[in-house]
């Protein structure tokens, strides 16, 4: 068997850069391969919020984001295909409890003005009349992304895979990568669970594994992944009642037209009510947590923000419960923002595993000393946010082109190339 462009990983990444790649080689002559040793979307990715937000400090994940947020927005109307793209919205919270987050956040809005993200800065009176019932103290402020929202996860790989099949890339699942060959510097083959297959170009994208597949290259990277929790609650209903009465009859992104993702005409003003579910994607910078609804599981996530440094392991661990204690953390934190949830019953929980980098930036790119070896890895939890421009820009690379999607050498993987490995950095993390 044969793959000019072999990728190993079938969450939202490896199929955003299967898509790209296949349009830019012949499926007979340059074939484009995917392989995933379970099923797509079965690790990090499945798990995912799926959170679709441009809020960053970080100007370079920013402009990626507003990019991909483009792509998202424009699917469905470029490819008839749906990836339950919800626009509920985005609210991001900072408290005086925490006063520095209110300096950044602050600073946030600006930079987002200036890379063309509609956002709006709201005081505790505007967050109040957006989101009925919410608990905010006077002095909170928030960043409110009416074009924000989230995708289904599991949908959304899917589909990516599916319309990268119709430019002619091919997808294995249940195959599993045993060893690479490298000869004189340079990627030649991989032996699978389904055969030999000669390779010119290889991309490791496996989310949490990224580190091992690496190793069978030789080369040791500063990857490690984080323990998070993740706890479900019943969603209350829309009807919820305020002082003023209904939760409303308008959703602000209900009057956005999701087929335009420039479209700067129809934005709710912050004061009109979320229609068809209690209240937005919150983003709680001063109490570290953030929370989803999921109407089509009649669910509401809760996650926290942080990552605990005791829970940074080298690779996932096996048989990692939930814990009790982390539930009830998680249902105090919804409850003091938002208490109609006190009486919800706690209807699901799961463990997922996100790779992290020393510096919290990903590394994208050529992996060092190895010809013919890219790898797209360490994006903790802002996969889906970013994948659309991660696929384009990877796609460039792999085919010799300019790559304009990001920077290369922002993201460059030989910045770790001194990196002692032997240093624990699970405490100092810049997420």
């Amino acid at each position: 068997m044969k793959a000019k462009v072999l990728i190993v990983g079938g969450g939202v990444m490896g199929n955003a850069i299967a898509l790209s790649a296949a349009r830019f080689f012949d499926p007979l002559r340059q074939p484009v391969v995917l392989l995933e040793r379970s099923a797509l979307a079965s690790g990090s990715s499945g798990a995912s919020g799926a959170i679709l937000r441009q809020h960053y400090a970080d100007r370079m994940i920013g402009a990626m984001a507003r990019d991909s947020m483009r792509a998202y927005s424009s699917f469905e109307s470029r490819t008839g295909r749906t990836l339950g793209f919800q626009r509920a919205g985005v609210l991001t919270l900072a408290g005086p409890s925490r006063p520095e987050t209110i300096e950044r956040l602050t600073r946030n809005v600006d930079q987002q003005t200036e890379l063309g993200i509609r956002t709006q800065l709201l005081d505790a009176e505007g967050v109040r009349a957006l989101v009925p019932n919410i608990e905010v103290d006077d002095g909170v402020i928030a960043a409110w992304e009416p074009q924000g929202g989230y995708v289904d996860p599991t949908t959304t790989v899917e589909q990516f895979a599916a319309l990268a099949r119709t430019y002619g890339a091919s997808t294995r699942t249940g195959v599993e990568i045993l060893s690479i060959d490298v000869r004189e510097g340079r990627v030649v083959g991989a032996e699978t669970t389904e055969g030999h297959y000669d390779v010119d170009t290889i991309v490791i994208v496996a989310g949490a594994h990224c580190r091992h597949l690496l190793q069978k290259l030789g080369v040791e990277m500063p990857l490690r992944v984080a323990r998070v929790e993740q706890h479900f609650f019943r969603m209350p209903s829309d009807d919820l009642e305020d002082d003023s009465g209904a939760l409303g009859e308008t959703s602000s992104w209900a009057l956005v037209d999701l087929d335009d993702p420039l479209v700067s005409e129809g934005e709710a003003d912050p004061d009109e009510a979320i229609k068809g579910l209690p209240h937005p994607v919150i983003l709680d910078l001063e109490y570290g947590f953030y929370t989803r609804c999921e109407a089509n599981h009649g669910r509401t996530r809760v996650c926290p923000i942080n990552y605990d440094p005791q829970e940074i392991f080298d690779e996932p661990q096996a048989k990692s419960a939930p814990r009790p204690e982390l539930a009830e953390r998680a249902r105090e934190l919804l409850v003091k923002r938002l208490p109609y949830y006190a009486d919800e019953p706690m209807v699901g929980e799961q463990v997922s595993w996100f790779p992290l980098t020393p510096d919290g930036r990903a590394m994208i790119g050529p992996v060092p000393g190895v010809e013919g070896a890219f790898v797209a890895a360490g994006f903790a939890d802002h996969g889906f946010k970013l994948a659309p421009s991660v696929g384009d820009g990877m796609a460039q690379m792999i085919a010799g082109e300019p790559v304009s999607a990001f920077d290369l050498e922002y993201f460059d993987p030989a910045r770790f190339l001194d990196f002692d490995q032997t240093e624990d950095w699970s405490g100092r993390l810049y997420l």
